[in-house]
């Protein structure tokens, strides 16, 4: 694998690490809860962050939409176990997609016509980690509790 994905692989392994101490910081009893109204709830929040990164590789992988929304109906995660055993093995898949790629800079195009090489997509997958890290230190915040996690080393 080369420097480029090292670092950044590097990054999303952090950033994934704040992701589950954030979640170790909230009960399941607030998961139904919807901090900023018309938004979505806590739980609804968490089990889309815990899914990200397999998500994302189906649409790397070119999924229809179709397809994605079948993902997303068969990929639900309701509980903190099962929501941090999902961002885990995320990225385990994650990287071993990206060590068995002969090349990081072929190209592959989404079903609504954006195309990215392989590294642009795995930046984006990093930039979408942490736009709802960022969430859910807010929701945390409005739950009244103070999320002391390092978000940057």
């Amino acid at each position: 694998m080369n420097t480029y994905l090292q670092n950044t692989f590097h990054q999303i392994q952090f950033t994934i690490n704040s992701i589950k101490a954030l979640i170790e910081l909230i009960d399941e009893s607030d998961f139904q809860i919807v901090p900023i109204e018309g938004k979505r709830t806590v739980v609804d929040l968490v089990s889309h962050l815990a899914i990200i990164c397999k998500a994302d590789l189906q649409i790397i992988g070119q999924a229809s939409m179709e397809e994605m929304n079948a993902f997303y109906e068969l990929n639900t995660v309701n509980s903190k176990k099962e929501i941090l055993e999902q961002l885990n093995e995320g990225y385990e898949e994650l990287v071993c997609y990206y060590e068995s790629l002969p090349d990081a800079f072929s190209t592959a195009t989404s079903y609504w016509g954006t195309t990215y090489s392989q590294f642009e997509w795995l930046l984006e997958i990093l930039a979408h980690l942490n736009h709802h890290r960022a969430q859910l230190h807010l929701y945390i915040t409005l739950l009244g509790k103070e999320p002391v996690v390092m978000l940057f080393e």
